[in-house]
């Protein structure tokens, strides 16, 4: 009875990490001069915000926070030591871009490139997007997020600084694409796709 009971309690506790509960450690505000984040209740960073500068989007969820302006990207983690900044290219500004946000990653989605950042990712990085590929799906939650097109997905973690890609095949479509706390699901016309947050690498089951 006893190993019983040492089961289920591994797997209530496996099943528990899969799908946790995180709590909204990272409150921002901006000010007329600043960007202002408090992490945890404990830490506070401020950047200077400039005349020019008009707030396009902002969130906060799980262990990220972030601001979009007309002029560039700033985010901050449970992990960071400042905000992070990145500046928007020239026709960035003319179209704002698209954002997607999980309690432990961020994406910016423009129509030159996708900017990341994680709570494990050491600051941004950012992946080319395709020229002439629009984006027919995205999704984003907990610790993993995807960007498809009509020729391929990529998929992207909280642990891993890059993006994972793949490409789909000759007529082969996307039928769905979500996201859970820590995998990828992608249902194509002839395969099944997934991802795990915890290795970052597109694992695939032919369904024909």
């Amino acid at each position: 009875m006893r190993w019983v009971v040492v089961v289920v309690l591994f797997m209530m506790t496996q099943w528990a990490l899969a799908y946790e509960e995180v709590e909204d450690l990272v409150d921002i505000f901006s000010t007329d001069s600043a960007f202002i984040a408090v992490v945890d209740g404990k830490r506070n960073f401020s950047e200077a915000k400039t005349s020019s500068e008009t707030i396009l989007w902002q969130g906060a969820k799980g262990e990220i926070g972030a601001f979009l302006t007309n002029e560039r990207l700033l985010a901050v983690s449970t992990r960071s030591g400042q905000w992070n900044v990145i500046a928007l290219k020239a026709n960035e500004k003319k179209e704002p871009p698209d954002m997607l946000i999980a309690a432990h990653l961020l994406l910016m989605l423009t129509g030159e490139r996708i900017v990341a950042f994680g709570t494990h990712t050491g600051g941004f990085f950012q992946t080319r997007m395709p020229i002439g590929e629009p984006v027919v799906a995205k999704s984003a939650e907990g610790r993993v997020a995807a960007v498809v097109t009509p020729a391929r997905a990529f998929g992207f973690s909280t642990f891993r600084r890059g993006a994972a890609e793949i490409r789909f095949k000759l007529k082969e479509t996307v039928v769905s694409a979500k996201a859970t706390y820590t995998k990828i699901t992608l249902q194509t016309s002839q395969r099944l796709i997934t991802l795990k947050a915890e290795d970052a690498v597109w694992r695939q089951f032919d369904l024909k």
